[in-house]
C-alpha cells in the first residue's frame, strides 16, 4: 500500500534522478558561497542573490562553470582580508579543481562543516560521507576535521572540537590577525596553533584521524550485501559504530593526553549534552537519510489503483478474498477422491504406510556396448 501511495514522487525521482541530484548539490554550493559572502560583506546584497540564483542555475547543467564562478567571486573578499591568504586559496582552487569538481557534493558537505558545527551537527559530515561514497568516507572526514580546525585557528580559537561545537569562527578576529601579515606571517599563523607542543600536534593529529577511521568504518561497511538486506536495522548499527568512534574521540583524548587539554576543554567536558546530541542526530538522520536512499534506488512499484476492490465470484475459490478462503473448507467433486485420501480409504481413518517396493535383478536390462564405437574411450588399468 506504501508503494502504491508513493508511486508518483517515487517515478518522478527515478525519472529524474540524475536532475535532482545535481539540483541538491547546486543549492547546496550557493548555500554556503551565500553564507561566506553575508560573513564577509564586500558585495552588495543585491548582487550576492544575483549570485547564488546563477550558482545554483549553472550548477545544475554545467558543475565546472558553477565552480569557477563560485571560486571567482570568493577570491575578492579573501583579497580583502589578506593578499597571500587569496593566493593561497586561488592555488588550491585550480590545482585541485578536477577533484573537488568531481565530488562536488563532498566538497561542499566538508565547506559546510563550521556551519554544521555551530548547531551540533557536525558530526554527520563523515557520516554521510560514509554513506554515500563508500570508503572515500575516510577521505572526506578527515578534510572536514582539518577543514574546521584551519578556519578555527586563524580566528584565533581553540582547536579542540569539543570545544568548537556549538560556535561560529568571528570573521571580525580573521581580519585582525592576518591584516597586516606577510607572506610568512601568514604561513606561521596558519600553522603555529597546530604545533604550539608535541602533545597538542598529536592530539589534533588523533582527532582527524578519528574523524577519518568514523568515516572510513561506515562507507566501508555500507557497501556490504547484509546491510542492503537488513535495512534499516543494519544501517542503524553502523551509524552508531561511526557515532561512538567519534564519541570516544571527542571524550576519550582529554583523559588519553591530559597535557594538551586547556581549560575550556575541561569545562565542555563536564556537560557531555552536545557530544551525546551530535551522537543521537548521527544516528537517526543517517539511517533514515541512507533508508530512504535505498528505497527511492528500488523499482517503481507497477501501476494499479490502491482502492480498488479485489474482485471474485462466488465458487471461483482462486478470486475469493483470503479471509473467506482461509475459512472455508474445500468441497470434493462428485466422484473424486478427497486430496489426501488413498484409494479405498474412508474419511476419518489413517491412511497406511508406504513401503518401498523392490524391483528384482532380474527383471532389470543388461547393459550392451553401443554398436558405434568411433567415439568411446577405452581405458586399460593394470
Amino acid at each position: 500500500m506504501i508503494a502504491h501511495a508513493f508511486r508518483g514522487p517515487h517515478n518522478l525521482y527515478r525519472r529524474y534522478q540524475a536532475l535532482l541530484e545535481s539540483t541538491v548539490t547546486a543549492a547546496g554550493l550557493a548555500l554556503v558561497v551565500t553564507l561566506a559572502l553575508q560573513s564577509v560583506p564586500v558585495y552588495p546584497y543585491n548582487w550576492v542573490i544575483v549570485i547564488a540564483l546563477a550558482i545554483a542555475a549553472l550548477g545544475i547543467r554545467w558543475p565546472l562553470v558553477a565552480y569557477i564562478i563560485a571560486v571567482s567571486v570568493m577570491l575578492y573578499p579573501i583579497y580583502t582580508i589578506n593578499l597571500y591568504l587569496a593566493v593561497l586559496f586561488l592555488a588550491i582552487g585550480t590545482l585541485g579543481h578536477r577533484l573537488f569538481v568531481h565530488y562536488l557534493g563532498a566538497t561542499v558537505l566538508v565547506l559546510a562543516t563550521p556551519a554544521l558545527a555551530e548547531y551540533h551537527l557536525h558530526w554527520l559530515v563523515p557520516i554521510l560521507g560514509g554513506l554515500w561514497w563508500g570508503t572515500s568516507g575516510a577521505w572526506i572526514g578527515a578534510l572536514a576535521a582539518l577543514w574546521g580546525k584551519v578556519l578555527g585557528g586563524m580566528a584565533g580559537m581553540n582547536l579542540d572540537w569539543l570545544v568548537m561545537a556549538g560556535q561560529t569562527p568571528d570573521v571580525g578576529a580573521i581580519i585582525l590577525r592576518f591584516q597586516d601579515a606577510n607572506s610568512l606571517d601568514t604561513l606561521l599563523l596558519l600553522i603555529e596553533p597546530f604545533a604550539t607542543t608535541s602533545s597538542i600536534i598529536l592530539y589534533n593529529l588523533l582527532q582527524v584521524l578519528g574523524w577519518a577511521a568514523a568515516g572510513g568504518l561506515v562507507g566501508a561497511l555500507s557497501k556490504r550485501k547484509w546491510v542492503k538486506y537488513r535495512t534499516p536495522w543494519s544501517v542503524l548499527v553502523i551509524t552508531a559504530g561511526g557515532g561512538l568512534i567519534m564519541f570516544a574521540t571527542h571524550l576519550g583524548l582529554p583523559y588519553w593526553l591530559p597535557e594538551a587539554v586547556a581549560a575550556e576543554t575541561i569545562s565542555a567536558m563536564n556537560d557531555p549534552t552536545g557530544p551525546l546530541f551530535s551522537l543521537l542526530t548521527v544516528i537517526i538522520v543517517g539511517t533514515a537519510v541512507y533508508s530512504v536512499r535505498e528505497s527511492l534506488d528500488l523499482p517503481v512499484a507497477p501501476k494499479k489503483s490502491m482502492w480498488a476492490p479485489r474482485r471474485w465470484h462466488k465458487g471461483d475459490s482462486t478470486d475469493q478474498p483470503q479471509f473467506i478462503s482461509f475459512f472455508k473448507r474445500a468441497r470434493a467433486k462428485v466422484g473424486e477422491r478427497p486430496r489426501g485420501l488413498a484409494e479405498g480409504q474412508v474419511s476419518g481413518e489413517a491412511a497406511p504406510a508406504r513401503r518401498p517396493v523392490r524391483v528384482p535383478y532380474s527383471e532389470l536390462p543388461e547393459w550392451e556396448p553401443p554398436k558405434d564405437e568411433s567415439d568411446l574411450i577405452m581405458l586399460e588399468i593394470d
